[in-house]
């Protein structure tokens, strides 16, 4: 009998030391374990200028450029220049040599001074004459005559002069001269040549101010003026370049109804070269020392754009405001965040408002 009470009095012991561990267990709330974020999750808030721009691509291109061509055809004699060098307008680049135009220029002198000599001797006559009718020794006809063959006179040596100034200047000629300053890039021609008159001999082109045609849609042409300063790169690395907006073209070509774009660049120092291909942005708007965010960090709710925040280890909603948003680098720059502020760059899986979260540690 004994044995038997003391049993039950351990088993009501076992009982009410079990109740009274379970009561703890319940009385004793667990901390909920912090989600640990990772540097690539979240973006540690700044203040910085930020542009919606439009990226544009063209060759540059010479403003102006020359053909140079021979003025009378013959030989070339001298070649004065060479592909890279740079020539002033007037500077004479190429020498040709015509024999058949200095033989005509040598037998067109002589002609002159026969058409000279005639012209003087019907000056004489018709001299003679007036003074011979004024004294009644000749007829009104006889004058008339030498009045007649002194003006055949006059206007075969006219005749002969134009001659001579046209042979002349081809003579002139055989001195070609650049029409520009700039820098020849095309050598057609070798000296021993022979050209056609008209015929090409070199190219010409001013580098001091290249020029970019760039397209642009109808919706971004609006917030594009002239005057609009815009920069460019000619290869990964280089240094960036500056160019200004100089024209707009007011039609949108027909098939791609794109516009053009005229950026003038100004390269006195060579720092670029025709032909090179330029790769920048034109600015259509900006906001001076905004916060920024990824286009993935902003939902929508009820028609609310908010971000999510880490605040006092938990993740919150934060509503802001999009001031300017840019497609080509999927940022926007937002009202309602402060700097230092650690927000969401996307919305992450298995966490969401109201959860403790971990923000990485500095170098993780």
């Amino acid at each position: 009998m004994q044995s038997k009470i003391l049993i039950l009095m351990c088993a009501v012991l076992l009982g009410l030391a079990a109740c009274g561990k379970g009561d703890n267990a319940a009385k004793s709330p667990q901390t909920p374990v912090a989600k640990q974020l990772s540097a690539a999750d979240v973006l540690t808030m700044q203040a910085q200028d930020f542009a919606q721009v439009v990226a544009f691509t063209g060759s540059l291109k010479p403003i102006k450029e020359a053909t140079v061509s021979a003025e009378s055809g013959g030989t070339v004699a001298k070649l004065l220049v060479d592909e890279g060098n740079a020539v002033q307008a007037g500077q004479v680049i190429a020498v040709m040599d015509n024999q058949s135009v200095r033989e005509s220029l040598q037998g067109q002198q002589a002609q002159v001074q026969n058409s000279q000599a005639n012209l003087d001797l019907a000056a004489t006559k018709l001299k003679q004459q007036q003074v011979l009718f004024g004294k009644g020794f000749v007829s009104k006809l006889a004058l008339e005559q030498a009045q007649n063959e002194y003006k055949v006179a006059l206007g075969s040596h006219k005749a002969q002069q134009a001659e001579l100034s046209k042979l002349n200047k081809n003579q002139a000629d055989a001195n070609v001269r650049a029409p520009i300053s700039g820098v020849v890039y095309d050598k057609l021609v070798n000296a021993g040549e022979l050209v056609n008159a008209g015929g090409q001999i070199l190219k010409i082109a001013q580098t001091n101010v290249l020029e970019i045609a760039a397209t642009v849609s109808s919706e971004q042409v609006t917030f594009i003026k002239e005057g609009q300063e815009v920069t460019f790169t000619v290869a990964t690395g280089a240094p960036v370049q500056t160019g200004r907006i100089v024209r707009i073209n007011p039609v949108a070509d027909a098939n791609t109804r794109q516009f053009t774009v005229f950026i003038q660049v100004q390269n006195a120092d060579g720092a670029v070269k025709a032909g090179q291909f330029a790769q920048g942005n034109i600015v259509l708007n900006q906001v001076a020392q905004a916060m920024v965010v990824p286009e993935t960090a902003i939902k929508q709710a009820e028609g609310q754009a908010f971000v999510y925040v880490v605040s006092q280890g938990k993740l919150t909603k934060r509503p802001v405001k999009v001031l300017l948003q840019d497609p080509t680098t999927s940022r926007a720059a937002v009202e309602g965040l402060r700097a230092g502020e650690a927000v969401l760059r996307t919305e992450l899986l298995g966490i969401k408002e109201g959860d403790a979260v971990s923000l990485p540690q500095a170098g993780k």
